[in-house]
């Protein structure tokens, strides 16, 4: 009777082992960690290799650091600290948009490679009072006043205000601002500043809803902002890298040519640069990310000029991006050369365990434990000052661990799992049934 007992014992072990998780999960890739000993917290920046290992989808979940005896410790994204502003008041002047027909496209408005505005007047530009106005403050600021130009005689109009990084992207800031001069004297009303409550932009938009604008069309009118602006010195980010990407495909496309470029890895772009080929000396390029066979992301046009081309950034929101795609309608006697900028991804860790401590990339079963690293970096802060910043952590050159076994899903096999263990179910129903026969047939005391 034991011996049967033993059997079916044996039996449900092995549905048991058949039935059990997947094993823990493993990393694609490892990098050393070189840390001063005795900080309260370590910065690591997250090399360019590891974004062909980290997933594309997961945010970054796939990234953790382990110490010497491969247990994770306390880590996570790291948060910036604000930076210090200073108050700022500069006078900028106005650039009229040239007026057009109805019904036809405007002016092309762009930047030049220094960043300043470029007006380039439609077919269709008509005489008339302008309706859009810009001014470029150099550099971002948040506006908390503007003070318009005083029109020399009675006027009455209303404004929208608009905000933007890239001359393309616009945000509202206010709507149907009134802006009126009447009179002069003790009962004149002078009505020329409008209050703001801004993110910092460097570009602004004043279209005219209602009357017509008084400032002169041809530059001599100008705007006084004022805000705050950020001190450079006090930014709390990773600083930018650059990586120069040869043109990989290059087809023509509609009046012009497209030139595709594979980066290495989908990296978080912020920037970017173009450099024409020997015997080219302007160009205007339009630049996008591929995504798919049917979907992209416009990032902007830079304009090449003589001398100047490898100077000019286009700004480009930050994102990763792995396909580049350049079209350009100009004839051009060699693919352009791109320089793309971005800024690495940073993880502060807490000392625990045990050092060295080791930085894994890439899985996909494995997800960060979600440590509340903020707070922890908070009270760091109240405890050290505002400008405390944790200890740099030296990256040191990968190894592969399990590589793309680790990333990859596995290929499609039979799963002998599901008829391993309905064997095993019918021989130990079998086992009972047999034992429960035995037992009827035995008589008793």
């Amino acid at each position: 009777m034991h011996r049967e007992w033993r059997f079916v014992s044996l039996l449900l072990g092995a549905v048991a082992l058949t039935a059990q998780a997947d094993p823990a999960p493993t990393f694609a890739y490892a990098y050393p960690l070189s840390v001063p000993p005795g900080a309260s917290a370590y910065l690591v920046e997250l090399p360019q290799d590891a974004y062909g290992w980290a997933r594309l989808d997961g945010g970054l979940v796939d990234v953790i650091v382990e110490d010497a005896n491969g247990q994770p410790v306390a880590m996570g994204p790291y948060t910036s600290s604000m930076p210090t502003s200073h108050p700022l008041t500069v006078d900028v002047p106005l650039r009229a948009v040239p007026p057009v027909a109805e019904g036809m496209g405007g002016p092309r408005i762009q930047r030049s490679t220094n960043g300043d505005i470029v007006i380039e007047p439609g077919a269709a530009a008509v005489s008339g009072t302008p309706r859009e106005w810009l001014f470029d403050a150099r550099s971002p600021v948040a506006a908390e006043r503007l003070a318009f130009p005083p029109p020399g005689h009675d006027a009455s109009l209303a404004v929208d205000i608009d905000g933007s990084a890239n001359l393309q992207d616009w945000t509202p800031l206010a709507r149907g601002v009134s802006i009126v001069t009447l009179g002069q004297g003790d009962g004149a009303v002078d009505a020329r500043v409008v209050k703001l409550a801004a993110a910092p932009w460097r570009y602004y938009r004043v279209r005219v809803t209602q009357g017509d604008a008084p400032w002169d069309a041809n530059g001599g009118a100008a705007v006084t902002l004022s805000g705050t602006v950020v001190d450079a010195s006090t930014k709390d980010e990773a600083g930018m890298r650059w990586l120069d990407v040869a043109a990989t495909g290059e087809k023509a496309s509609g009046q012009g040519t497209d030139y595709d470029y594979e980066l290495p890895a989908a990296l978080p772009l912020s920037r970017v640069r173009a450099t024409l080929g020997a015997g080219d000396n302007v160009a205007r390029l339009d630049v996008a990310a591929v995504a798919g066979p049917m979907t992209g992301e416009s990032l902007g046009t830079i304009v090449v000029t003589p001398g100047q081309g490898a100077q000019y950034a286009l700004e480009v929101p930050p994102g990763r991006r792995g396909h580049l795609r350049v079209h350009t309608s100009t004839p051009l006697r060699g693919a352009p050369t791109l320089s793309v900028g971005w800024r690495p991804d940073r993880f502060v860790f807490l000392p625990e365990g045990k050092p060295p401590y080791r930085l894994l990339v890439g899985s996909r079963m494995a997800r960060r434990p979600n440590w509340p690293i903020d707070d922890a970096i908070a009270a760091l802060r109240k405890a050290n000052g505002s400008g405390w910043r944790p200890a740099p952590a030296v990256v040191g050159p990968g190894e592969e661990r399990a590589g793309r076994e680790a990333v990859d899903a596995p290929a499609a096999s039979f799963d002998w799992t599901r008829p391993l263990l309905w064997v095993v179910l019918l021989l130990g129903a079998a086992v009972v049934i047999g034992m429960a026969t035995s037992l009827l047939r035995k008589k008793g005391p």
